[in-house]
């Protein structure tokens, strides 16, 4: 073989391999839509460690009309798109892709749950085409985005959700969607009347935003209710313990009953917040043993009854055993003021609203227009940020949920890594009265990527942002019980898998679960707040 033919061949070779690597397949190994309170801290463990799950290049970006991101259900085009914030995460040879739509956990489960007809994967990832070349809105604290490659969009938009992040278990985001789609019953209000289904009516915002969230009905077994297509066996991973946060507006100042008055503002008892936000109590004074209180009118944030949030905040609180109440109670979504929100209090003339989504509760909340407002969200380190001067958050029955004791209900912010920036300690011994569990919704068969990434997540949480309990720190766990078909078992019992729901299920030990187990071959199931 002569020179010049070496060296061709060379030549061919080196072409040959650059070809396969210029269009080498790019494996997404990650695609989670859901929960907004783990879509910072999945987002970090995409691109954590020294040989990341995902890569270390990433793009984030808000929905808009103009150009929207969002989840396509294709089981019917009269299923609106589900429209939010997304992150995605790429290695530099583009070979490997994650990503993360940020919606809501129920919405999260439907897109996840939905099924062609020959029993396929129905719903996936669309990110309108004019952002690719854009550069990322840098959403998630401390990541620096780049701009978004034409292959990594390819990869990425029209791919099925191969998870659904979920605040509630899909037992009880099952129940949620039924419910809501359910004729509106004002005796229990066990219906809400945002139906018929399969498809409902959509919830709006209040606000004027032209934000909605719409219940569509899914199945977790037999067949797809649009489709008829059969609904494979799936599982679910806990992440870790998060608590929900009560918090209000300190803006408005001039009277002892605005909620800048720090002394009188600084717990709030579980029935008067179920009060304040099922709309029976007018003032803010109502909320609050201090003496002497100015009247002042109250002012309330409610989240869509297809919310993970709002069904945490719902039966830890109001529609707990004790005090059997609702958030919905005189909302008709056919009346007037029912849909969207607004109800005034006939006394103080004081408000129940309605926000959709976390973002727009922290901005409503924070907003100095609303005056004496109330409302609640999931914690997570990036979800306060903007409302850090201007919101504070209360105990609940006297119990703080981030640190040991209250120190004034500020949220701290956290400057990447802030481990130890919380400590979790009323959530940690279940003293807290309403918080819930992260989890990941996979098929049986876990994607190894989707693990490794719940792993990542958790060693994130623990070691540079905390914003949630990893799981293997929770000592107390809610009681399961029988939910949308499902019997209860609480997971720590060998041979019956997590099943059942457990929002407002009583907080209880681990340890006494296992020690059940062992002792009478019977798990703590069925008990309830």
């Amino acid at each position: 073989m002569t020179k010049r033919t070496i060296a061709g061949a060379l030549s061919l070779a080196v072409i040959l391999v650059l070809s396969e690597s210029s269009f080498a397949a790019t494996s997404v190994v990650f695609n989670g839509v859901g929960s907004s309170a783990e879509f910072n801290a999945f987002a970090l463990a995409a691109e954590s460690g020294t040989a990341p799950v995902c890569g270390t290049n990433s793009w984030s970006q808000k929905s808009s009309s103009s150009q929207p991101i969002g989840g396509i259900d294709s089981r019917s085009s009269s299923i609106p798109e589900a429209t939010g914030n997304v992150w995605i995460v790429w290695n530099n040879s583009q070979t490997t892709v994650c990503a993360y739509l940020s919606i809501d956990s129920i919405v999260g489960n439907q897109l996840f749950f939905a099924r062609t007809a020959t029993g396929g994967a129905a719903a996936t990832l669309s990110i309108n085409s004019a952002w690719v070349g854009t550069t990322g809105a840098n959403l998630v604290p401390t990541m620096t985005d780049t701009t978004l490659p034409q292959a990594i969009y390819n990869a990425i938009t029209g791919k099925a959700f191969n998870c659904a992040m979920s605040d509630i278990r899909p037992e009880d985001a099952l129940f949620a969607v039924n419910r809501a789609l359910a004729a509106l019953n004002t005796s229990n209000y066990n219906g809400l009347g945002y139906g018929p289904g399969p498809i409902g009516t959509p919830v709006q915002d209040s606000f004027g935003a032209g934000k909605t969230a719409t219940p569509v009905a899914f199945a977790l077994s037999g067949t797809d209710p649009i489709t008829g297509g059969h609904v494979p066996t799936w599982t679910t991973t806990n992440a870790g313990g998060l608590p929900l946060i009560v918090f209000v507006n300190t803006q408005q100042t001039g009277s002892s009953g605005d909620f800048s008055n720090t002394a009188a503002f600084q717990n709030v008892d579980r029935r008067d917040l179920a009060e304040a936000v099922n709309g029976t109590y007018p003032w803010t004074r109502d909320i609050t043993s201090a003496a002497g209180i100015a009247q002042q009118p109250l002012n309330i944030l409610l989240r869509e009854p297809i919310s993970g949030t709002y069904n945490t905040f719902e039966f830890c609180i109001p529609r707990n055993l004790e005090i059997n109440s609702t958030q919905e109670l005189g909302v008709n979504p056919a009346a007037s003021g029912g849909n969207p929100l607004d109800i005034a209090n006939p006394y103080s003339g004081g408000w129940r609203k309605r926000v959709i989504g976390t973002g727009q509760m922290t901005s409503e909340v924070g907003t100095s227009s609303n005056g004496n407002v109330l409302g609640y969200a999931f914690w997570g380190t990036g979800n306060f940020t903007s409302d850090v001067s201007t919101t504070r958050y209360l105990t609940v029955d006297g119990v703080d949920p981030l640190f040991a004791n209250y120190e004034g209900g500020f949220f701290p912010t956290c400057v990447a890594p802030c481990p130890g920036l919380v400590s979790f300690s009323n959530v940690l011994n279940g003293s807290y009265p309403i918080w819930s569990i992260e989890r990941v919704v996979t098929l049986r068969s876990i994607p190894s990527g989707v693990t490794a990434i719940i792993n990542a997540a958790q060693s994130e949480a623990a070691n540079v942002v905390p914003d949630f309990v990893p799981i293997a720190q929770m000592n107390v766990f809610r009681s399961h019980y029988k939910q949308s078909g499902f019997n209860p078992s609480n997971g720590y019992k060998a041979g019956s898998p997590e099943s059942g729901g457990d929002m407002g299920g009583a907080a209880m030990a681990v340890q006494a679960d296992q020690d059940a187990i062992t002792d009478t071959g019977l798990e703590y199931v069925g008990f309830k707040q």
